[in-house]
């Protein structure tokens, strides 16, 4: 708009002008930046990651990272996706629209000044040619950057896939294939190198095919196809569909009379090294486009430094006495006041919509795939979050296997429901989720995997970590110290002088070794760490204890009885025969749980209630993702108040206060997408998990 933002927009222009022409003869980036000149924001990923000119960009580093744990199944790519293509409609529009008010400051010069009967080109060439410079040094270097992101990503996820399809298929990687070095560089050569034929033609056929790490015909054909253009591709596995553990795949050897002629020819003619061959360099998709757009923008740089200089001269042509000038330089002044408030305002609606996205494949038992669920988009700075570096701890139990403990219903079923979701919602790793359930959950496991949290390598620092408990607890009425009960208590043989509530708690897991271990993970790993208890604490003050021998001091959940009738046919006002009766309920919320810790955020409930309420309305508000993506921990706990609020319902759902303001799981549900968002992006990656 205002002509004070001219020379910063070919400035702009003119270093992504030279930064975007990177070839071996002309290493733009590394002449740049010897030069003292650093590109900023998206323009960063476009540089090198090392000082050397054939190194991976940033971005290519960048989506390495993202895509590390992942094994590539298929990409489709739109280069005409709507979100795309709308995007830049809209922009070209509002940069037109906008720059239009450019003209303003000359309308007064060129009209009721003397110097109105001038001809058009003295009088509105110049302004118009700045203005219409400006908007294609603006226009093409989004364009510029968009192409340049797109080509450099999938070079980078094309050299993935086939870096693993070569590993999974036993092939020897050719000498140029180097996963530090630029990715469509090394694609480039291996397209020539699939192209070229007759370079084996002195091995007899019979015996080209015996040695499995030779690219044969079949494995050319299957990486060649669309190599130099940005198409969408799958390659052919021989990985489980789980995608664990691939076996490389030999070639069936072709039938011989006599197996030993075989074994001699591969000594007599062991296969040479493929020569390299020149051929027609191929012009990608994305090179055509950003030839034109560097010429455009080329352009647009040569018309907005004339018409810069011959604005002044329109200015410095009116007469003194017409106030042309002051009514210009005032003018000029609040364009440039009215285009930083709109810098300011900076609304997100006007951000564009992610270019990639990551979706992961789930099969059936029969290898059918499964309708996904949702998926992860990838902006264009390329700073994804995703639930990769998430880990969760999930306990339930329904069986304790001991004569002194009432078993329970739902608990296994809601763990399971909770795992579920982390799998197929929030992608996480399967290797990442510990599901322990019944005997599996056994006091000694439950301890162990909680402290193996703070040895994993793959717990990064900050990720976000989930532990869930589903089962029996109490407050012992000694020290109100709350327990969780785990599978199979081990109570040693007790005297009958025994205090037996003593012996009970010992056998189980107190809150407080949980804090200390949880403590320990903070200090080591992360301290981004949910813990969720779908646990009623029963207080042992009270009179009338259980009825069963050795430990009528102790309470156990009385919710979760409860609902283990609605599983045996009882109903739910009905006691089982066999289940302890209690003559009150502790709804005051220990000391121990509601102070906040450093070391993660606690999610409970307190007061009566069915058992389960807060897994499944957890659940129902994790579904909702009108207002996930800003979500804090205060703002979830809220919710799930506002779906267990009923009258028949007297539980509550709190947290403690530190950490309440954080953003859920790091933000991650930002990032979420699913079908229903009509998100369109120009690249799907459908990957398995490693």
């Amino acid at each position: 708009m205002s002509i004070f933002g001219s020379l910063g927009i070919v400035k702009a222009g003119f270093i992504v002008l030279w930064a975007s022409a990177d070839s071996r003869w002309f290493p733009g980036p590394s002449l740049l930046r010897n030069a003292g000149f650093t590109p900023q924001g998206i323009g960063e990923l476009l540089t090198c990651v090392d000082d050397g000119n054939q190194g991976p960009y940033i971005a290519e580093d960048m989506l390495r990272r993202i895509l590390m744990k992942k094994r590539i199944r298929s990409v489709e790519v739109n280069l005409l996706a709507k979100d795309l293509v709308l995007w830049n409609i809209l922009l070209i529009l509002a940069t037109l629209s906008l720059s239009a008010l450019g003209l303003l400051p000359y309308i007064f010069v060129t009209i009721r000044s003397p110097a109105s009967e001038s001809p058009f080109r003295a009088r509105w060439l110049y302004p118009t040619m700045r203005i219409l410079g400006c908007d294609l040094v603006t226009i093409f270097i989004q364009l510029i950057f968009q192409f340049r992101i797109l080509e450099a990503a999938y070079s980078r996820i094309r050299f993935i896939a086939t870096d693993a399809f070569l590993k999974d298929h036993g092939k020897e990687l050719p000498s140029f294939w180097d996963p530090n070095k630029r990715s469509k560089n090394a694609l480039k050569r291996l397209r020539r190198r699939c192209r070229q034929s007759g370079s084996e033609s002195h091995i007899p056929t019979l015996f080209q095919t015996m040695d499995p790490t030779v690219l044969d015909d079949h494995t050319k054909k299957c990486i060649r196809g669309g190599l130099g253009a940005m198409v969408s591709f799958s390659f052919p596995s021989n990985i489980s569909q789980n995608g664990k553990q691939p076996t490389p795949a030999l070639p069936t050897p072709p039938p011989a009379e006599d197996p030993g002629i075989a074994e001699q020819a591969l000594v007599s003619y062991p296969p040479p090294s493929v020569p390299m061959v020149a051929s027609t360099i191929h012009i990608a998709t994305t090179s055509f486009y950003l030839c034109a757009c560097q010429a455009f923008l080329l352009f647009g740089l040569v018309m907005s430094v004339i018409g810069y200089v011959g604005c002044f001269s329109i200015v410095q042509a009116s007469p003194p006495d017409s106030r042309g000038a002051l009514v210009w330089i005032v003018c000029e002044a609040g364009l440039a006041i009215f285009r930083t408030l709109v810098w300011a305002t900076n609304p997100k609606w006007d951000d564009p919509k992610y270019p990639i996205a990551l979706e992961k494949v789930r099969t059936t038992e029969g290898g059918a795939d499964v309708q996904r669920k949702s998926s992860y988009g990838i902006g264009w700075m390329l700073d994804s979050a995703t639930a990769d570096d998430m880990h969760a701890l999930i306990i339930g139990i329904d069986q304790f296997d001991s004569p002194n403990l009432t078993n329970l219903a739902g608990c296994v079923a809601d763990a399971k429901l909770v795992a579920s979701y982390l799998k197929d919602t929030l992608l996480v790793p399967d290797d990442q989720i510990v599901a322990l359930y019944d005997c599996q959950a056994t006091r000694e496991r439950i301890i162990a995997e909680l402290e193996a949290l703070s040895c994993k390598a793959s717990v990064a620092q900050d990720a976000p970590i989930i532990v869930y408990f589903a089962t029996h607890s109490f407050v012992k009425p000694g020290n109100k110290k709350t327990y969780l009960v785990p599978h199979s208590p081990q109570i040693p043989q007790q005297s009958t002088s025994h205090d037996s509530s003593t012996d009970f708690a010992d056998a189980c897991i107190s809150y407080d070794s949980i804090v200390d271990i949880l403590r320990h993970v903070a200090g080591e790993k992360t301290d981004n760490i949910a813990l969720v208890m779908d646990c009623d604490r029963q207080s042992t003050a009270t009179g009338g204890g259980p009825t069963k021998k050795h430990h009528d001091s102790v309470f156990v959940d009385e919710a979760r009885e409860r609902r283990s009738g609605e599983h045996t046919g009882i109903s739910a006002g009905e006691d089982p025969p066999t289940r302890p009766r209690f003559s009150g309920r502790a709804l005051i919320i220990p000391p121990e749980i509601a102070v906040g810790h450093s070391s993660h955020i606690l999610i409970d409930r307190t007061g009566a209630g069915q058992r389960g309420v807060l897994t499944r309305s957890l659940l129902e508000s994790l579904k909702e993702p009108s207002a996930l993506g800003e979500m804090t921990y205060k703002g979830l706990v809220d919710a799930i108040n506002g779906k267990m609020e009923s009258p028949e319902q007297k539980a509550i759902c709190t947290c403690t206060s530190i950490y309440q303001n954080r953003r859920l799981f790091n933000g991650l549900f930002s990032r979420s997408v699913s079908d229903d968002d009509g998100v369109r992006p120009v690249i799907t990656v459908k990957y398995l998990d490693l």
